[in-house]
């Protein structure tokens, strides 16, 4: 993740330099060549996606392309809130850290699974108690997140309700469920203690959907994030069909735009030589 930046634009550099001096010893190491099993550990992936999302981020500032709109699935809610100037980076991974210890200690065991094709506003009727909607991603991809027996047996009903596809997903608890409730509650006390400034340009939450100006309020719904769903459709159709950049490892956001009416045409900048046909793009 982002090895071609940090060899190829001093921007980028000085961002992974920062992150070395704070996160735990061998990180760089981690995220630019480290086994799948280790940069999937949570306490790794998300200070790792902060980094390197903001590290591209720096360099698209220095060769001109800022953004005037910015938003972010789940963790990457972090990164735009850096790229918007609510916090600065360092602030962001001291309690980026913080929020990836608690989502791997203070989490009960759980899981999650997709439900594809099926109508996000019928899904709640088929789940049991303990299950909850995780992320309305697309029309056709809804994520449901809770307590194991709980979710395999939600997962059956859905099926029987007409559900085409639902799989379980690779993840290590039941995020963005009522279960992160109490890592919620410490995180904001973390939070509580870091300087946050009005977004220097539009900022969409991904738990309102909507567009948020009040700091006071962004650091509450970013505490509050932790066991809300992510409402990335609603994301998706506030910013409308403008010219997006997905900037960070994969394009997970590009697909899930791609299937979405009236949702933004998504361009991906995961290495270096993207983001320099970027400039000849424009």
């Amino acid at each position: 993740m982002g090895l071609s930046f940090y060899e190829s634009s001093p921007e980028a550099r000085a961002v992974f330099d920062a992150a070395a001096a704070i996160a735990p010893d061998g990180f760089l190491d981690t995220i630019f060549k480290g086994e799948a099993e280790a940069v999937n550990d949570t306490r790794i992936a998300q200070p790792g996606l902060l980094t390197v999302s903001v590290a591209i981020t720096r360099h698209l500032d220095s060769i001109g392309l800022s953004p005037t709109t910015c938003a972010g699935h789940s963790l990457g809610e972090i990164s735009a809130l850096v790229a918007a100037k609510v916090c600065d980076f360092e602030s962001a991974l001291h309690f980026t850290l913080e929020r990836a210890r608690l989502m791997s200690e203070d989490v009960p065991p759980g899981g999650m699974a997709a439900v594809m094709n099926f109508p996000p506003d019928e899904i709640d009727a088929c789940l049991e108690e303990q299950v909850w909607v995780a992320n309305y991603n697309s029309p056709q991809q809804t994520i449901i997140s809770g307590e194991l027996e709980a979710l395999n047996a939600s997962m059956e009903r859905l099926k029987a309700a007409g559900a085409k596809r639902v799989m379980p997903l690779k993840v290590s608890g039941p995020f963005h469920s009522g279960f992160m409730k109490p890592a919620a509650e410490t995180f904001a006390k973390v939070l509580a203690d870091v300087p946050f400034a009005p977004p220097s340009c539009t900022f969409v939450s991904s738990v309102t959907g909507q567009v948020e100006s009040d700091p006071e309020r962004i650091r509450a719904l970013l505490a509050e994030q932790l066991y809300s769903p992510i409402r990335w459709t609603d994301v998706m159709t506030t910013i409308g069909p403008d010219e997006a950049l997905e900037v960070g490892p994969g394009a997970v956001l590009k697909g899930l735009a791609r299937r979405t009416e009236n949702a933004p045409q998504v361009r991906c900048v995961n290495t270096f030589d993207e983001a320099q046909a970027l400039t000849e793009h424009h």
